[in-house]
């Protein structure tokens, strides 16, 4: 998967394409599970090191603490892969990322994870900061009319 420049905050979130590689295709010759969670974790680095990194620094650690994903369509050689990241909702200390991944016009999966973020040196949860509660709404989809 080749990494191209992410588009910070598009209509649909933070988006990111990949190249799929033949490497990441499984013995059925369409792309292996494994894959789609290097999609995602790709996507989701891109999105915390272009929008919440520049607030939080590198003095804190962003943990990973759920992570869950939905396979809903399957995904053929050769394909650009697009990923959208954005904050689904922000608590005291957690901090929810919805992603979607889609070829296309055609959603193919889903992603919901958590992150905590922790103080480096006693390893305990910290509250997030106001710059990065505001990225809620900065990063939620914009919506699109429905013709009636």
């Amino acid at each position: 998967m080749t990494d191209q420049p992410s588009t910070a905050l598009a209509a649909s979130g933070h988006v990111v394409e990949d190249i799929l590689r033949v490497s990441d295709l499984d013995f059925q010759r369409h792309m292996g599970n494994t894959a789609f969670t290097q999609v995602f974790a790709n996507a989701r680095f891109a999105f915390l090191s272009d929008c919440v990194r520049p607030t939080v620094g590198f003095d804190v650690i962003l943990a990973l603490v759920k992570l869950e994903v939905e396979f809903t369509g399957q995904v053929h050689y050769p394909a650009t892969i697009r990923t959208a990241t954005r904050i689904e909702k922000i608590g005291r200390t957690s901090m929810t990322l919805l992603q979607t991944m889609s070829v296309g016009e055609k959603d193919v999966a889903s992603s919901r994870s958590v992150f905590v973020l922790t103080d480096r040196d006693s390893g305990r949860p910290m509250a997030w900061p106001d710059e990065v509660r505001a990225l809620v709404d900065s990063t939620a989809p914009t919506p699109v009319a429905v013709p009636s």
